[in-house]
């Protein structure tokens, strides 16, 4: 009978350092699947900011040449309005026209 306890007890030491060497290798596990994610974290978060930064870089250059273009064309707009010749009297027989007719 006392080899059976003995038997059992060295069984339940193998047990528990079975399970020791699980926790251990679990916890393990977790603090590298943690550093693994902060790292992909952190990648990411630096590519996204450089990506961010590019595309508002390209967006502030973009609304400078489109306000550039629109200041050209509405100068080149009120440059050809102001070259054209007023007919007044025409302009005014249409309207003595229009309006009194």
């Amino acid at each position: 009978m006392e080899e059976e306890i003995d038997v059992i007890q060295h069984l339940l030491e193998i047990e528990a350092e079975a399970s020791e060497m699980l926790s251990g290798a679990q916890q393990k596990a977790d603090a590298i699947l943690a550093e693994a994610r902060a790292n992909a974290e952190a990648a990411f978060k630096k590519s996204y900011s450089a990506f961010m930064e590019e595309l508002e870089a390209k967006e502030i250059s973009q609304k400078e040449e489109i306000a550039k273009e629109h200041k050209e064309r509405f100068e080149t707009y009120t440059k050809a309005l102001g070259a054209n010749a007023k007919d007044e009297g025409a302009f005014n027989k249409l309207l003595d026209k229009l309006l009194y007719a």
